[in-house]
């Protein structure tokens, strides 16, 4: 008998991820699934060129992850979510796409659920975008929230 199907909520704690996270917790009650949130933390643009580097990639990586272990937390409680029914994993360095697409293989996930920041143009030619590169890269069906 296979257990509970989980999905994976890429999050970055800005309204579309939200808006993700709640149709997550919504289909996941409906399908009695577990969530798994994911925190891609990517390597800042400006890195310091006086030698300091691998200090200053410790001091950054230690107090974003900090940073989001903190906004998880009042997240959770904030969409009234059990321990039991949900868990929080953080990937430091890498394109955040294919951290993601690979969490879902690693974890089995049965679908990804993500928000979209809906950029268009310039913005979108310059930074990318996440979910649809996540859509090319994961092996599971993605659900793109966009509102």
């Amino acid at each position: 008998m296979p257990g509970k199907p989980t999905y994976l909520v890429p999050i970055d704690f800005s309204k579309p991820s939200e808006y993700a996270v709640d149709d997550a917790i919504r289909l996941a009650r409906e399908h009695r699934a577990k969530l798994l949130f994911i925190h891609v933390i990517t390597v800042p643009v400006i890195l310091p060129d006086d030698g300091g580097t691998a200090q200053f990639l410790d001091d950054y990586y230690g107090a974003a992850e900090q940073d989001a272990q903190e906004k998880m937390q009042k997240l959770a409680k904030q969409k009234k979510l059990k321990p039991q029914n949900y868990r929080f994993v953080i990937v430091k360095r890498g394109d955040p796409a294919h951290a993601i697409a690979s969490q879902a293989k690693k974890s089995r996930a049965a679908m990804i659920i993500m928000g979209s920041h809906g950029r268009t143009g310039l913005q979108r030619f310059m930074l990318g975008s996440v979910a649809e590169r996540t859509l090319r890269y994961a092996a599971c069906p993605v659900l793109i929230v966009k509102k």
